[in-house]
């Protein structure tokens, strides 16, 4: 089981950079886990278009689905034609994607033209080729759902989410916890996301066994954030470096 990070801003990418998007491949099986700002350039780096079978949306922040609407059009080209893959989006998903591109498209099929589309159950597993997912609704401003990827490993992540029991739950005993830390400035009181030493706390009650902090504002200091959750975690942490494929 890999893990590529395409995307690890948030809310804007740093500067050549983008914001969520992240890789998840099992034997023969590609997901697309969120598709933010910048996702596509970075995918088109590592990947054919035609490989990746499965999209998967945590929430409908721009930081985490916007490239959607970039993706349709790639999808359009002939050097394309036949490619729709499957896109699980939250419940109502559809709705509000369309009625974000109704700005300057008004088709009800915008994207189900060219992605199968189906709205995910919260409450159950989604098996996606040699994956499963389960889902955690999660502490955010709307509805977020942390996600747990299962193949031969476990990968945790968090999607955008605060500090919630929900959260360590998913994560237990997972190989890997893919974690949001945006909280990056000591005053930020900011209840739906996450400072590094809360995240290092998450991860351990979780007893994860591998913690990688992302979801980071730009100007953030990546280096004391790692310190800080490495104090509450008690092992080394990782930093989700865009266009790095880790082994899980």
């Amino acid at each position: 089981m890999k893990l590529t990070i395409l995307g690890s801003s948030a809310a804007y990418p740093k500067a050549g950079g983008a914001c969520s998007g992240y890789l998840v491949e099992e034997g023969k099986t590609k997901i697309l886990i969120d598709c933010g700002t910048g996702v596509l350039s970075n995918l088109q780096k590592m990947f054919a278009l035609k490989d990746v079978g499965h999209i998967v949306i945590s929430h409908l922040h721009a930081d985490h689905c916007f490239d959607l609407i970039p993706y349709h059009y790639a999808l359009m080209r002939p050097i394309h034609k036949g490619i729709q893959p499957r896109l699980y989006l939250p419940p109502g998903g559809e709705k509000a994607l369309l009625k974000t591109v109704s700005a300057f498209n008004t088709s009800l099929t915008f994207f189900s033209d060219f992605f199968k589309i189906k709205e995910y159950n919260p409450m159950a597993t989604l098996k996606a080729g040699d994956l499963g997912i389960r889902f955690a609704s999660v502490k955010h401003y709307i509805d977020s759902h942390a996600m747990a990827i299962s193949g031969s490993k476990k990968m945790a992540y968090s999607a955008d989410s605060g500090f919630c029991e929900e959260l360590a739950e998913l994560a237990r005993d997972s190989d890997l916890f893919l974690c949001e830390a945006t909280r990056c400035d000591p005053a930020d009181a900011d209840w739906g996301h996450l400072a590094a030493v809360e995240v290092g706390k998450l991860a351990k009650e979780a007893r994860a066994k591998r913690l990688m902090l992302t979801h980071f504002w730009p100007d953030c200091d990546y280096a004391k954030s790692v310190k800080q959750a490495e104090a509450a975690f008690g092992k080394p942490v990782e930093i989700a470096e865009e266009l790095c494929t880790y082994t899980i």
